[in-house]
C-alpha cells in the first residue's frame, strides 16, 4: 500500500514538473545554489523525474523555500512544493541526511536550532528588545512525542544512510 502511495506521489511530481524546459532560471535565482552549487533545484527535481524514485542525495534538504524559483519560472512550475514533496517521500522511507537527524536532535533537546551569541543578546538590549525566552524543553519533548516526531527520529537513526 505504501509503495503504491509513493509511486502515485512520484507520478504527481513528474506531472507537475512536466512543463519545465530546463532553462535554468530556477538555479540562477536560487540563493542556496549561489553558495552551495551542489544544490541545483532543477537537477534535484530532474533526478526524480528521470528515475521515478527518491534517492538519498541530500540535495532536496538544502532548499531554503524562499520561493525565488517559483517566482521566476516562466512555466509556473511550483519547484518549492515539488522539493517539499520529495523531502516528505524521502523522510517516509528513512532517507534523511545525518545532518538533518542531528538538527532534529538539537531542537528536541535544546529547543533551539542554535544558541544566540552574546553579541546578539547585547544588540537586542541596545535595540530595546526583550531578552529571548528560554525554551520549555519539556514542552518540546511532549510535542515530539505527540506528533510522532520522536518515533520518526528513532527510525531515521536506525535507517541512517550517508547521502551520495
Amino acid at each position: 500500500m505504501e509503495q503504491t502511495k509513493d509511486a502515485e506521489k512520484i507520478r504527481e511530481i513528474q506531472k507537475s514538473a512536466q512543463p519545465c524546459f530546463q532553462c535554468g532560471i530556477c538555479a540562477a535565482s536560487c540563493p542556496v545554489f549561489r553558495v552551495a552549487p551542489e544544490f541545483n533545484p532543477r537537477i534535484a527535481v530532474d533526478e526524480v523525474i528521470r528515475t521515478g524514485s527518491v534517492e538519498v542525495t541530500g540535495r532536496e534538504w538544502s532548499c531554503a523555500y524562499c520561493l525565488m524559483c517559483e517566482e521566476r519560472c516562466p512555466m509556473g512550475v511550483a519547484l518549492s512544493e515539488i522539493l517539499i514533496d520529495i523531502k516528505n517521500l524521502s523522510s517516509q522511507t528513512g532517507k534523511v541526511p545525518p545532518s538533518v537527524i542531528e538538527l532534529m536532535d538539537v531542537i528536541r533537546y535544546t529547543g533551539k536550532v542554535s544558541q544566540a551569541s552574546s553579541r546578539t543578546e547585547k544588540k537586542r538590549k541596545e535595540l530595546g528588545l526583550p531578552v529571548l525566552p528560554k525554551p520549555d524543553v519539556d514542552e518540546i519533548q511532549k510535542i515530539f512525542e505527540l506528533t510522532g516526531a520522536a518515533d520518526r527520529l528513532t527510525r531515521y537513526r536506525e535507517a541512517e544512510v550517508e547521502p551520495e
